[in-house]
């Protein structure tokens, strides 16, 4: 892996994190109203997830990944790189408390998004296999 690699992974990390905070934000001020904050919360996993399927379609046959393993750790990597991406944007950017950030991690208090991150760590490797049978 050379230098050009390495810029067209951070290039892939910035394209989905771009898409989920347009999602959030779309979440926050048109589905939070509609539908209340816990189904546009739930609603909005869905729509994240197939985002970032789709960012993934397109995108990852540029990085230039092929094997199964490859697009396996470029999963993890892009769900841990989201992770923190979420957790520096709530606490250090919207203020949002650590109790807050915790519960939005709590699948016992109804909320996916650590779903969502485990179906994330899979999107590449689902998009490739689906781009190749296309």
């Amino acid at each position: 892996m050379d230098l050009f690699d390495i810029v067209k992974i951070i290039c892939f990390y910035v394209l989905v994190a771009s898409g989920e905070t347009v999602n959030g934000i779309y979440r926050t001020l048109y589905l939070n109203r509609r539908m209340g904050i816990k189904t546009a919360k739930n609603v909005s996993i869905l729509s994240a997830l197939f985002l970032c399927f789709l960012i993934c379609y397109f995108y990852v046959p540029i990085i230039g990944i092929t094997s199964d393993t490859g697009l396996i750790l470029l999963g993890i990597s892009l769900s841990v790189f989201m992770l923190l991406f979420d957790i520096i944007l709530g606490r250090f950017v919207m203020k949002v408390r650590w109790s807050v950030i915790m519960d939005d991690l709590n699948i016992f208090k109804g909320n996916f998004l650590c779903i969502g991150l485990i179906v994330m760590a899979v999107c590449p490797l689902l998009a490739t296999i689906l781009h190749r049978k296309l």
